[in-house]
């Protein structure tokens, strides 16, 4: 008797085990199932979010189409810093040229570009200042020297030449010669560096004895450098020497060619310890 009642309890209570298993499978499946209602209300919040974005795209395009068009946005002014070279004019005829008076549809990008094209601006910074009002910054090119290519074209601190000279620019800088424009073009780092040398030469000149006085700075691959004078076109012949031995030499020079009177001359400085004065031939 012990081992029958001990048989069908443990039967029984795995059945009931089992059942019991089987009816929380059940229930854990319905209750995962969205009913029709929880689909329908999911929907319709879908919906009601695609078109308020919808509705709030339209609004904006329809604010920015009035903002467009509307004249309390059109541009009165510009404020420019004061420039030797660039007016405020030629700023105002980029901006009119678009045929985009409005504040919000001038392009600040492109009114940036166009005037960095103007050969003397070197940088340029443009913005807008609303409701009205383009704020414009430009830092002009330097010129420090002119140089003969096809044409004279000035030369900036960084050996660039920038712009081509017309009858209108003023010609009081000193010239730099020897290079030709496919020596430039060419972008050859040894006629590059000469070149820059030719520019370094040119401002310990006029910071020197020669200030005022400097017509010219040439070079050639043979000779070297020589600096010619603006009032009688003295040349002084420095060659390859270091620079700041070769102003001092034409400082210890003048007296001497101060001889020549107003005729021309050649100043040979190339010799050490010795100055050979010649006229000019």
């Amino acid at each position: 008797m012990i081992e029958y009642k001990a048989y069908h309890k443990t039967g029984l209570g795995k059945r009931g085990g089992r059942g019991q298993t089987v009816r929380r499978k059940g229930k854990g499946r319905a209750e995962s199932a969205p009913s029709p209602q929880a689909r329908l209300r999911a929907a319709a919040w879908i919906c009601a979010v695609l078109a308020a974005v919808a509705l709030l795209g339209g609004a904006s395009a329809w604010s920015y189409s009035r903002l467009a068009r509307s004249p309390m946005f059109s541009v009165r002014s510009i404020d420019m810093n004061p420039c030797t070279n660039v007016t405020k004019e030629e700023v105002w005829s980029i901006v009119r040229g678009m045929g985009k008076r409005n504040i919000w549809t001038v392009p600040v990008g492109e009114v940036s570009r166009r005037l960095a094209s103007h050969p003397w601006v070197r940088a340029v910074s443009v913005r807008k200042s609303f409701p009205d009002r383009f704020v414009v910054r430009i830092v002009e090119q330097r010129p420090v020297a002119m140089v003969n290519l096809d044409a004279l074209w000035y030369v900036n601190d960084e050996g660039r030449p920038f712009k081509r000279l017309t009858a209108y620019d003023p010609k009081n800088l000193a010239i730099v010669t020897g290079f030709s424009v496919s020596d430039l073009r060419a972008k050859d780092a040894v006629t590059a560096r000469n070149f820059r040398k030719s520019l370094e030469l040119l401002e310990l000149a006029e910071a020197g004895p020669l200030r005022k006085n400097l017509s010219e700075v040439h070079y050639d691959a043979q000779e070297g450098f020589t600096l010619v004078t603006r009032d009688t076109g003295v040349q002084f012949k420095i060659g390859g020497m270091d620079f700041q031995k070769a102003i001092r030499r034409v400082e210890e020079a003048l007296p001497r060619v101060s001889a020549l009177g107003k005729s021309p001359g050649i100043v040979d400085l190339k010799t050490e310890g010795r100055i050979f004065v010649r006229p000019g031939e």
